[in-house]
């Protein structure tokens, strides 16, 4: 079996081993007419990265908070504007949520996902 720790350290080796979940919304009107929100969570493997100092400098001008960078296969990607990442692995319903304020494509067949804290939710 080859060993991982020849990877470890390697920058153009991505691995997708923590989980999180990318959360598509979808709203319905109940029968006052209110505006009812679902979420509709779903789970994919990716990888946590630090926001780079540019990124952090460039978003604060734009009054964004950056927290962390997510990277996740493309094809897993479906244009979500919010997801659930938890730290210490297990994730659940009260996961901290995070805004995804903007995604980059890759050329390697990863997209990079660059997230806020939500505050209130």
């Amino acid at each position: 079996m080859p060993s991982l720790k020849s990877s470890l350290g390697n920058s153009n080796v991505i691995l997708l081993d923590d989980v999180c979940s990318l959360i598509n919304t979808t709203s319905s009107k109940d029968e006052l007419g209110q505006d009812i929100v679902n979420e509709i969570p779903r789970q994919i493997f990716c990888s946590k990265s630090s926001v780079t100092r540019a990124e952090f400098l460039a978003a604060g001008q734009l009054d964004l908070k950056p927290q962390m960078a997510i990277i996740v296969d493309s094809e897993e990607y479906d244009g979500e504007e919010s997801l659930r990442y938890e730290e210490d692995g297990v994730l659940t319903a009260k996961s901290p949520k995070y805004r995804i304020y903007r995604d980059y494509r890759r050329a390697d067949g990863f997209t990079e996902l660059y997230c806020e804290v939500r505050t209130g939710g």
